[in-house]
């Protein structure tokens, strides 16, 4: 119906235009008619022939040169002749051909803004479906996250209850507590995730030096990841950032590097230096088994994750890059092969508190 209403819109607005076209060059046509068959220009050119008939007689050095005048002025005089005993058809045909000009290229332009029209709706509707299947996907994921710690629990209670009323010894009341106590922290560690999405601080920026805030994060978490070294490459540059945001990004990035090197029995992560001048960046590079390609252009997209159900909503890598715009700045991904991944954290040059 709505494509049917802009058609007819459409084709009045061409109407509308064309006849406002034609008006127009009815009137200029006939203008420019009337003034070169006014009987002024007829009667001067008239004048124009008698003059030259008569300077061609009293000059007889320039007669050639009046003679040519005098033929040239005579066929002007024959022309518009023609075009007065021919003018209706004249202008019918000039009105004719203009009209048909300004439809053609009414036409094309009314053809090109459907298609473009065309094109802004179906890229809308595939954006919409973008957007519905991420929150399909979104949904998918959290029905699992708490179905899955939910029925454990409702099963656990049962068997808690079966146990009450049978009398069961105390350490297997104890064992059921325990378990539905395991998948409550499941649920809240599920809340804490979209907790910590939600509520991302604003970053208070205070100079820092990056050496020693990467240092310092080595030496604290180096242990924080069974098979996973920490190092620093060397150099050092000057930033403005959060200090505690900046940790976070860091523990985001090294927890997925644990996961991509857990196959390989180990590996590293290096932290260096990419540019020391304006905009500072620093690269995070593991030695881990690489991003899928399917997922690469959607990595830092909401609840995008290599884990499987149950094991992440894929929130780390948003989080991350939200602070580093935060910042003035971006969380890229660099590079990404069989052999490690690079993410580079561009700061911004936004000045300090």
């Amino acid at each position: 119906m709505n494509r049917a209403r802009s058609l007819a819109a459409t084709l009045v607005a061409i109407a509308g235009a064309t006849l406002l076209f034609w008006l127009l060059v009815h009137q200029i046509s006939g203008l420019w008619l009337d003034v070169a068959l006014r009987p002024e220009v007829r009667e001067a050119l008239e004048q124009s022939l008698n003059d030259q008939k008569r300077l061609r007689a009293f000059d007889d050095e320039h007669r050639d040169a009046y003679r040519r005048r005098f033929e040239n002025t005579n066929l002007l005089l024959r022309r518009l002749e023609v075009i007065r005993l021919n003018r209706a058809e004249m202008q019918q045909r000039f009105e004719l051909t203009l009209l048909a000009l300004f439809v053609a290229g009414a036409a094309v332009a009314a053809t090109w803004i459907s298609l473009r029209a065309r094109k802004a709706q179906a890229r809308e509707r595939r954006e919409y479906l973008d957007r519905v299947a991420t929150l399909q996907e979104t949904a998918r994921r959290q029905a699992h996250e708490i179905k899955g710690p939910l029925t454990a629990a409702r099963l656990e209670l049962e068997r808690l209850g079966d146990g009450v009323r049978r009398g069961a010894p105390q350490n297997d009341v104890l064992a059921a507590g325990e378990s539905i106590a395991e998948e409550l922290e499941r649920l809240a560690r599920f809340t804490r995730g979209f907790a910590s999405f939600a509520a991302i601080g604003t970053p208070v920026l205070r100079p820092l030096s990056l050496r020693a805030v990467v240092e310092e994060f080595c030496a604290t978490f180096g242990n924080a990841w069974p098979g996973l070294t920490l190092q620093w490459s060397g150099g050092d540059a000057r930033v403005c950032a959060d200090g505690d945001l900046l940790r976070q990004v860091l523990v985001n990035l090294c927890t997925n590097s644990a996961r991509a090197v857990e196959g390989n029995g180990g590996g590293a992560v290096t932290f260096a230096i990419a540019r020391a001048n304006a905009p500072v960046a620093l690269d995070v590079s593991d030695s881990g088994a690489g991003i899928p390609e399917s997922l690469r252009a959607r990595i830092f997209d909401p609840y995008v994750t290599t884990r499987r159900m149950g094991e992440g909503m894929g929130l780390g890598l948003s989080i991350s890059r939200k602070i580093m715009l935060d910042h003035g700045g971006d969380l890229q991904l660099v590079a990404t092969s069989a052999a490690g991944t690079t993410f580079r954290l561009v700061f911004g040059d936004a000045e300090c508190s």
